[in-house]
């Protein structure tokens, strides 16, 4: 009899168990022990997803930009690219920027931006006067384009005596000033064809023998610039002035030679009608 009275209370028992569980939404007795549950079905995609105008998993299927476009970024093979940036301009054996110039990439040596120092040593033609020592400074600057302006001056001492006597003794004084500009052509890479016109004052003071000149006048120049190696130029001229007692035609060359990137010795000559003279110094070129 007791074991007919719990054999229905344990039967009592799990019928209420799964009645509750049904009516709270849990899980039966005995659920999961069988075959597992099947996962739901994944979303469907949108139209056009993994294609060329969309995404394929986390990979963009854009094309890359072309190079060179303002949105490529540096590459190897363009590392300047995107970024405003200009090439350094070409340089030549001596490491110093090649000048831009009509005929294209000049030489840095045929420039129009630089300064000049010089020892001068002029000898009258007049027998009167023994030679004079001196020194000299020339500027020239840029103008846009093809222009440019130039300044000299140059001054010297002599004796009016057969004798050698020091410059502080001497009797004779002689000073120049030329103020002018002028314009370039490049003929080639490596010679250019100058043209240079201004005004020339000139004042001649000879104390011992009391004989003196001042005289001014315009002055016109054409003369060649020419490369000859990478550290040597040389030039050649003809100056034709409307002066009377100073030179009215004076023929001169020089020749630079670049011992720095940007600094050159010079020597040369000058031959006129009423003087000869004859310098060596040094150009700085920037």
């Amino acid at each position: 009899m007791k074991t007919t009275s719990l054999l229905l209370a344990l039967a009592f028992g799990v019928f209420s168990a799964t009645t509750h569980a049904q009516q709270y939404g849990y899980p039966a007795a005995g659920a999961g022990l069988g075959a597992p549950p099947v996962p739901p079905t994944p979303p469907t995609p949108p139209a056009g997803y993994g294609t060329t105008g969309g995404y394929a998993g986390m990979s963009p299927t854009l094309s890359a930009p072309s190079m060179g476009s303002p949105y490529a970024g540096p590459t190897m093979a363009d590392p300047y690219a995107g970024y405003g940036y200009q090439q350094p301009a070409q340089t030549n054996s001596w490491g110093s920027t090649v000048q831009q110039s009509m005929g294209g990439s000049g030489p840095s040596m045929l420039n129009y931006q630089y300064a000049e120092a010089f020892y001068r040593y002029v000898s009258p033609k007049d027998s009167d006067y023994n030679g004079s020592h001196g020194l000299g400074v020339a500027l020239v600057m840029p103008l846009p384009t093809i222009f440019f302006l130039k300044g000299s001056f140059t001054w010297g001492s002599g004796s009016g005596e057969k004798t050698a006597r020091a410059a502080a003794n001497a009797d004779y004084d002689l000073s120049t000033i030329t103020v002018g500009g002028g314009a370039y052509m490049a003929i080639t890479q490596k010679l250019h064809f100058v043209g240079e016109v201004g005004l020339v004052y000139a004042n001649f003071q000879a104390d011992g023998v009391n004989k003196s000149y001042t005289d001014g006048g315009i002055y016109v120049r054409p003369s060649l610039r020419y490369q000859v190696l990478d550290w040597m130029e040389v030039q050649a001229g003809v100056t034709v002035s409307s002066t009377d007692d100073y030179d009215s035609k004076v023929f001169d060359v020089l020749g630079y030679f670049r011992v720095f990137p940007m600094f050159d010795l010079n020597i040369g000559a000058d031959f006129g009608n009423v003087n000869r003279g004859f310098r060596a110094g040094g150009r700085l070129r920037w």
